[in-house]
């Protein structure tokens, strides 16, 4: 009886159909847990976030600073890739990648002060309550419209209290994750390469060949696209900073060292820098009521700024990246929009990498394509 009853269903048949039940209740039970444990995702994801951002400003700073390192180390190993040399000398080098960064910082904190210390006793007073005044009497009612608007959206005096204080603490959080990153891109530094090689080797032994390739080709395609723009920048950034700093101080305008360091961080963004530069130009003169230096500073900026589009960045960035100027702003207003400064940063590489691989996919699909008329053609040739 038992056999008769089986004999009037596929077990193939039965076999998928238990199996697709099994699925069915194994996701409602996965669904009931998560509703059931919310608190306890929220707090994985709180955890996993706090490791991932100082993990990400790690990584970052491990791309960033690899080639000084490996340069310093290929210098002091001189050719031995094993033994106590090779060991000592990759420490030597991190330690000499990390001085160079700490360096940085500081002669660039040191210039900012000598340029405050030197320059705010400078700042005629008078004419700074001449322009108070000026602002307060043609702006006032503006100014009173806002506070109107403000009050009215409950942003009272104890509010800006909170969100200051909640800026504080941003800052705080930023530097916090900052200094774990850094130690995460001593270790990437100094043992990066065994890390690398052994997620390879899993990677390999997991996944299908062509996969792999595919994602060595991208790999490839997003090094060269983020390397060659961010360390052109960078590059660009110094050289910009370096000669607006000097035609500032050689000019006479005032906080021309300050100037010149905005301007060249500024230009790690396209079409940035220049913004920056005239507006701390114009400031710093108005401040200080110094016409002529108004003139020579603009006429600075304008002349440097034009030998760095023409000349200087596109040397750097040729072989980086090739996308239309207007491709360039859109990435950058994006960038902005979803990442703030950060994505400004990284949005016009990463837009040059969706360019590339989007290039490539039409080029396979062409293949592709090709592919089948030509069978096409030798099926007819053949009939």
């Amino acid at each position: 009886m038992k056999n008769q009853f089986w004999n009037h269903f596929d077990r193939k048949y039965v076999k998928v159909a238990l199996y697709a039940l099994g699925t069915v209740l194994l996701g409602l039970a996965i669904l009931l847990l998560c509703y059931e444990s919310t608190g306890f995702w929220v707090r994985l994801g709180k955890i996993l976030g706090a490791i991932a951002t100082p993990l990400i400003y790690g990584l970052v700073l491990t791309y960033l600073l690899m080639p000084l390192t490996n340069f310093l180390d290929k210098k002091l190993s001189k050719g031995k890739s094993q033994g106590a040399i090779a060991t000592g000398s990759r420490s030597l080098a991190v330690a000499l990648t990390l001085l160079s960064l700490f360096l940085v910082f500081v002669l660039a904190f040191v210039a900012i002060y000598v340029t405050f210390s030197k320059q705010l006793s400078n700042i005629n007073v008078k004419s700074l309550e001449n322009i108070y005044a000026q602002l307060q009497s043609q702006y006032s009612s503006f100014i009173n419209e806002i506070m109107n608007y403000l009050n009215k959206q409950g942003m009272s005096t104890s509010g800006l209290v909170s969100y200051l204080q909640a800026s504080v603490g941003k800052v705080t959080s930023f530097l916090s994750d900052f200094f774990f990153g850094l130690i995460f891109a001593i270790y990437f530094l100094y043992d990066g390469h065994r890390i690398a090689g052994y997620w390879k080797k899993n990677f390999v032994a997991l996944f299908s060949p062509k996969l792999v390739k595919g994602v060595k080709v991208f790999l490839a395609d997003a090094d060269s696209a983020f390397s060659g723009y961010i360390r052109g920048q960078i590059i660009d950034a110094f050289i910009v900073g370096v000669l607006v700093s000097l035609a500032m101080l050689i000019a006479k305008v005032p906080y021309g060292l300050l100037i010149g360091m905005v301007t060249g961080v500024g230009n790690l963004i396209p079409y940035f820098g220049p913004i920056l530069g005239y507006g701390m130009v114009i400031l710093s003169c108005l401040l200080n009521q110094n016409w002529t230096a108004l003139i020579a500073g603009m006429i600075i900026l304008l002349v440097i700024q034009g030998i760095d589009g023409n000349l200087i960045n596109p040397k750097l960035l040729s072989n980086a990246i090739h996308i239309h100027p207007l491709y360039v702003i859109a990435c950058v207003i994006a960038g902005g929009a979803m990442g703030g400064f950060v994505g400004m940063l990284i949005a016009v590489p990463l837009g040059a990498l969706l360019k590339t691989e989007f290039e490539r996919l039409v080029a396979y699909k062409e293949k592709c394509l090709l592919r089948i008329q030509v069978a096409a053609i030798e099926e007819d040739t053949k009939s």
